[in-house]
C-alpha cells in the first residue's frame, strides 16, 4: 500500500555552502577603524579595517569568555579589541595583547578568513576544507573606465540557496514564463576548458529592449551579465552573493552602461534590470531545492549547470 510523503516544504534540505569567492561588503561601506558584524555561511563574523587599510575577517566570538567582536569591538592599529576585557587580535588572529597578563596562551586565537579586495568590492574565499584560494577573482576593467558610467550600487536579501540563484543564469526557459518574455530565446550554454567557467548567450531580440545578452558565471557566487543592444551601447552587471545561511542569500548588483546611451536609455536599462528582480522573488521565496529533479529533453541548460555546479561541493556526493 502506498503511503502518503510528508509534504516536500517540511523535509527540504539545501546543499552545503560551495566553495569560491564571496562578497562580504563594498569597499566604501568599510571605512578605516570601521567594524561591522557580518553573517556569512551560517556563521556570525567580525569584518573590520585596520589603520593601514586593510580590510580583515575573522570568527567573531573572543576565545576567552566568548563576547561578541563585532559589537562594540575596535580597532586598534592592526588588531581589533575585545569589548570584553581588551584582549587585542591580529590580522592573523592570533592574540597580540592581554592588557593585565603578559602570558598569553597559545590557544588564544581566532580564525582568521582569506579575503581580497578588488572591484570595488571585500571577498572572501570560502572552502569546506579551509583550503587556501584555488582560483583569483576575475578582473572587471570596465569600472573606473571613463568611457563608462559611475557604477550604480543596489542590493537584495533572497529568500533561497545561492546555488538556486546562480541557476537562473542558466535557464533561459524562465524568461518567457518568469519575465513575460514573448518567447524563449534561443540560447546556448559553453563551459571553458578549465572546466570552472560557464557561458550563457541567448539572443534577446525580442524584449523590450532588444539585446544579446551574454552571462560570465565564475561560480555560484559571482556572475558578469552583458547586455548588448548595439554599437557602443551595452548595459554591464555585476552579481555579487553573501550566503547568508542555508535559506537566505544577499545580493549585490552592480550596473553600468556606456556613455553614449548614459542619457538616451540608461536609466531605463537598468531600472528594467533591478524591476526584473520582483518577477523572481516569489518564486524563489517559495519553491523547495530539487537534489534530484524531473528534466525533459528541453532542459539542456540546466542539465548542464547542475553537472557543472557539482565541482564546488567537494565533500558532497550527492546530486546537488
Amino acid at each position: 500500500m502506498a503511503i502518503v510523503e510528508t509534504c516536500q516544504s517540511k523535509t527540504n534540505t539545501t546543499p552545503d555552502f560551495p566553495m569560491g569567492w564571496f562578497s562580504v561588503s563594498r569597499s566604501h561601506e568599510l571605512a578605516v577603524g570601521e567594524v561591522k558584524e557580518v553573517q556569512a555561511f551560517d556563521r556570525e563574523l567580525v569584518l573590520y579595517r585596520t589603520r593601514s587599510g586593510v580590510p580583515v575577517l575573522q570568527d567573531a566570538y573572543c576565545p576567552h569568555l566568548g563576547a561578541n567582536l563585532a559589537v562594540e569591538g575596535r580597532v586598534v592599529g592592526e588588531s581589533v579589541r575585545c569589548p570584553f576585557h581588551g584582549w587585542r587580535f591580529g590580522t592573523d588572529g592570533k592574540c597580540v595583547e592581554i592588557p593585565y597578563c603578559d602570558e598569553i596562551p597559545e590557544r588564544a586565537r581566532i580564525r582568521t578568513w582569506h579575503v581580497e579586495e578588488k572591484n570595488g568590492e571585500i571577498y572572501v574565499w570560502f572552502h569546506p576544507e579551509n583550503t587556501a584560494p584555488q582560483w583569483g577573482l576575475p578582473d572587471l576593467p570596465e569600472l573606473g573606465d571613463p568611457k563608462w558610467t559611475t557604477p550604480r550600487y543596489t542590493e537584495f536579501l533572497v529568500p533561497a540557496h545561492v546555488q538556486d540563484i546562480a541557476e537562473n543564469s542558466c535557464d533561459p526557459i524562465h524568461f518567457q514564463y518568469v519575465h513575460r518574455q514573448p518567447d524563449v530565446p534561443p540560447s546556448e550554454v559553453t563551459i571553458e576548458e578549465n572546466g570552472r567557467i560557464l557561458h550563457l548567450n541567448s539572443d534577446m531580440s525580442n524584449a523590450e529592449f532588444p539585446s544579446h545578452l551574454h552571462a560570465t558565471v565564475y561560480g555560484p557566487g559571482f556572475a558578469l551579465v552583458r547586455n548588448t543592444y548595439g554599437p557602443n551601447a551595452e548595459m554591464i552587471m555585476y552579481n555579487s552573493a553573501q550566503p547568508i545561511n542555508p535559506n537566505e542569500t544577499r545580493m549585490r548588483w552592480t550596473l553600468i552602461v556606456n556613455r553614449e546611451i548614459e542619457d538616451l536609455a540608461g536609466d531605463d536599462v537598468m531600472r528594467g534590470i533591478i524591476d526584473g528582480l520582483s518577477d523572481d522573488y516569489p518564486i524563489w521565496a517559495n519553491k523547495v531545492h530539487k537534489h534530484r529533479p524531473v528534466f525533459c529533453k528541453g532542459d539542456q541548460t540546466l542539465v548542464t549547470f547542475r553537472k557543472w555546479v557539482r565541482q564546488f561541493y567537494p565533500q558532497q556526493k550527492e546530486a546537488v
